[in-house]
């Protein structure tokens, strides 16, 4: 697959090149004259031995019957791609039909030196087997980018899942028409099989190396021009069936396996010795036939045709199925962000085309056992709408979180979204997105996203090593302002980080018949050897999770037992409530008087602002220091050290103080963690404990070296107890957010090779850097006067004069 999107991505890059390159080929081998050895016998031309007039009414039936079935076939395929109504998907498709056409045709005429009446009997064969559907669905899923730079992206993409299974099933028809060829001793089968051969080498050429330059060159034309009314088609309802189908094992299998037999039974044919004569004279005598005979054979194929075309949907066979699904899914437009226009109808006038070949619901139910490939979208709705399938459960039942996404979006917006609603619900954007982790671990109910933007400051020097900070937010000013401070730490040496705590906590409430009872079991649960009895039951669950300490807490009847363990690299809030309940469980059959009221006792506390974070820690218990030098605060901060530590003890400290405050003596940590949790794929919510963070700032003194006068410098320290990061688990292991760790090199567990922990612990020393630099960076702008002005410059949209009136 990433051969063939490395390639097609060539051809779409280098467009130009390769359509003037292939144009030149083609044009050029007219001129040639090069001749085969042999020529092949055909309708219109005088073979060396005579032909007698049995063997020419055959060839005319044949002939006949073959282009009425081409017909049929065209008329079909043109039918399904008019109802995408979309004028350019129908010219980009007859542009490639007329092209791939006349390739055929110059190269049957100039390369084999054939005359024209040839082609005429060679175009049915070669219209049969050209690749239309492949082409609608590369094309629409082109036609999904919103940005030109993104095209070549598209064109890969799309090319990277349709080209295996092309290349599988081109090598899988040429060997089943060799040996054909091979086998069948009959002059019009044999020629029909040359024709077929040749076509179909000639539509995977041009497919695979002028359809993706093509495809660059008038897509991005179209672009520059592209209109409201433009349809715009979802990438995952596109190509999900071509990539079902490279990814279905046992369809991939039975081709191979095809085609193994196939070359050892070409191999083996020497063996086998057919009667030449006997065998075309038996298939002549067949299609010998009067003109009365001629004319009957004609009506049936006419009045056979008017019903196919009618009722084509009804005969076809539920081995069928699956390749009508790919048509009925790849042809169905699924509104994204981008869509302008508004939509009376949800479904595609191919969905309401398919709603009445609809299969029953128990049908259905047994093909989706068997893959849910075999069953349409429409149907799926259907399955929805009866109860069958449950809304949510889409992705499980599918198997594919992207089309379970789409379909969720198509009966949401005819179900549930109010129809003054429906434009506002087309601007969520769901294309461009791979929902398999995020619909597994973070988000049920799934029907889009919602994109954040992210920057990068830096580098943080931290401990002597640079990091660039990944951080994703919507307030302006905040990656220039952390940057500054970033700045000035790093001319200043850096941060130093030390962790002082590490430990996640649970903490669930008992109740007993009294209270002399909940004080009992209080002081049983501080013995040592107790402790060990429940540390055994609590680390029975895990092999990372290792409990460190209870802290009981008695009100009345009840009873409140904190327990804090480490957790390795996740979080640990699953990890605790497993050990925390068969610790609980072993109690109740040493105590039968304690009852379990809840699991979480919210003296945890877990997202909630509480004192026992503040003063007992949870999670990482970080501190980070830094020393700046009297003349970096001036130059770069434009202030000086008395007013910024005076600034701090007022407004940090004191200030928060007569507010009441609990570990908020700060100017803006919240603003940096949730930035960084965000980017990070941590838990948004837990920035209220997280954000826990006391600011200090003092005036020392700071020798330098080969200088007896002392200079002053800020000492400056930012203390968080309660920092709640993880690098696995969660949101952790979705893909962007994964890159941001990577970025940070603390992604994924950092067992076996360091200590279980070490990441979490780094991640959460470089927040604290990272919130230390923004402490800095805001009292200096609170000091100078500056914040006003910042904000002014970097957080305001001047070109909406309305929002100038928001504050």
């Amino acid at each position: 697959v990433k051969l063939f999107e490395f390639y097609a991505r060539f051809c779409a890059k280098y467009a130009l090149e390769v359509i003037v390159c292939f144009m030149t080929m083609v044009v050029g081998a007219v001129t040639l004259n090069l001749s085969s050895p042999y020529e092949l016998c055909h309708w219109a031309s005088n073979c060396a031995e005579s032909v007698d007039e049995s063997q020419v009414s055959s060839d005319v039936v044949l002939l006949t019957v073959l282009r009425c079935g081409t017909i049929i076939y065209i008329y079909m395929q043109l039918k399904k791609i008019w109802k995408i109504r979309s004028a350019c998907v129908v010219g980009i498709v007859c542009a490639y039909t007329v092209f791939a056409v006349m390739t055929f045709s110059i190269t049957l005429v100039h390369f084999l030196r054939k005359d024209l009446v040839i082609v005429g009997s060679a175009l049915p064969v070669f219209l049969l087997l050209i690749d239309i559907t492949r082409m609608v669905v590369l094309t629409k899923h082109c036609l999904s980018t919103s940005s030109v730079d993104l095209l070549q992206d598209y064109i890969a993409e799309g090319m990277g899942a349709l080209t295996p299974v092309l290349t599988l099933d081109t090598l899988t028809e040429l060997l089943v028409l060799i040996n054909i060829g091979g086998f069948v001793q009959v002059r019009q089968l044999q020629q029909l099989s040359c024709f077929a051969c040749l076509s179909v080498i000639i539509n995977y050429i041009v497919f695979t190396t002028f359809v993706p330059a093509c495809l660059s060159v008038l897509l991005t034309l179209l672009n520059k021009t592209k209109t409201n009314e433009d349809e715009i088609y979802s990438r995952p309802s596109c190509l999900q069936n071509e990539k079902s189908k490279l990814d279905h094992i046992f369809t991939r299998r039975v081709k191979i396996l095809l085609c193994s037999a196939l070359v050892g039974l070409h191999w083996f044919k020497s063996f086998f010795t057919f009667s030449n004569d006997s065998m075309q004279s038996s298939f002549d005598s067949v299609f010998t036939l009067t003109p009365e005979q001629l004319f009957t054979v004609t009506l049936i194929i006419i009045l056979g045709s008017k019903y196919l075309l009618d009722d084509g949907y009804e005969i076809v066979s539920r081995f069928r199925r699956r390749s009508e699904s790919l048509i009925v899914s790849s042809t169905t437009p699924v509104s994204t962000c981008d869509v302008k226009s508004s939509h009376k109808t949800s479904y595609s006038a191919v969905e309401t085309y398919a709603t009445s070949s609809l299969r029953t619901p128990e049908e259905c139910m047994n093909l989706l056992k068997v893959g849910s490939d075999l069953v349409t979208d429409a149907e799926i709705i259907a399955l929805v709408e009866k109860k069958k399938i449950p809304l949510y459960k889409l992705e499980t039942v599918l198997q594919d979180a992207n089309r379970g996404v789409a379909i969720r979006r198509k009966i949401l917006k005819t179900t549930v979204i109010d129809k003054s609603r429906i434009e506002a619900f087309n601007h969520i954007p769901h294309t461009g997105y791979d929902f398999t982790t995020a619909t597994k671990a973070c988000c049920e109910n799934t029907v889009g996203y919602v994109a954040v933007p992210l920057g990068l400051v830096g580098p943080l020097k931290l401990d002597n090593q640079n990091y660039m900070i990944p951080m994703a937010t919507t307030e302006g000013t905040l990656l220039a302002s952390t940057n500054r401070g970033l700045k000035v730490l790093h001319l200043s040496g850096g941060v130093t980080a030390s962790i002082y705590g590490d430990g996640m906590t649970r903490a669930p409430v008992v109740e007993f018949p009294s209270a002399e009872q909940a004080c009992r079991i209080s002081n049983w649960l501080q013995d040592s050897y107790n402790f060990t009895l429940v540390r055994d039951k609590f680390e029975a669950t895990s092999r990372f999770a290792k409990l460190k300490r209870l802290t009981p807490a008695v009100s009345g009847r009840l009873l409140f037992i904190r327990f804090t363990a480490t957790t390795g690299d996740a979080m640990g809030m699953n990890m605790l409530s497993k050990g925390v309940e068969n610790a609980l469980r072993w109690m109740c059959e040493q105590f039968p008087d304690m009852k379990v009221l809840s699991l979480s006792g919210n003296f945890c506390t877990d997202k909630k602002p509480s004192a026992v974070n503040w003063i007992q820690g949870r999670g990482k218990s970080v501190v980070c220091e830094a020393v700046i030098p009297a003349k970096v605060v001036k130059d770069v901060l434009r202030t000086n050290i008395a007013t910024l530590t005076h600034l701090n003890r007022c407004k940090n400290h004191i200030g928060s103080a007569m507010s009441g405050s609990i570990g908020g003596f700060n100017a803006h940590a919240a603003n940096i963690v949730t930035a960084m949790f965000i980017a990070t794929g941590q838990d948004p919510a837990q920035n209220v404990v997280s954000s826990n963070c006391i600011t200090t700032l003092e005036e020392i003194s700071c020798p330098q070296i080969g200088d007896t006068t002392s200079h002053t410098a800020l000492h400056i320290t930012c203390t968080m107890p309660s920092l709640e990061v993880a690098t696995v688990g969660g949101g952790t292991a979705l893909e962007p957010q994964k890159a941001c760790l990577n970025l940070l090199g603390v992604a994924g567990s950092s067992a076996p090779n360091t200590k279980p922990g070490t990441n979490a612990c780094q991640l959460a020393k470089l927040i604290c850097g990272t919130v230390l630099a923004g402490e800095l960076s805001l009292l200096s702008a609170l000091a100078s006067g500056e914040l006003v002005q910042s904000h002014m410059r970097h957080n305001r949209l001047s070109r909406y004069p309305q929002t100038q009136e928001t504050e």
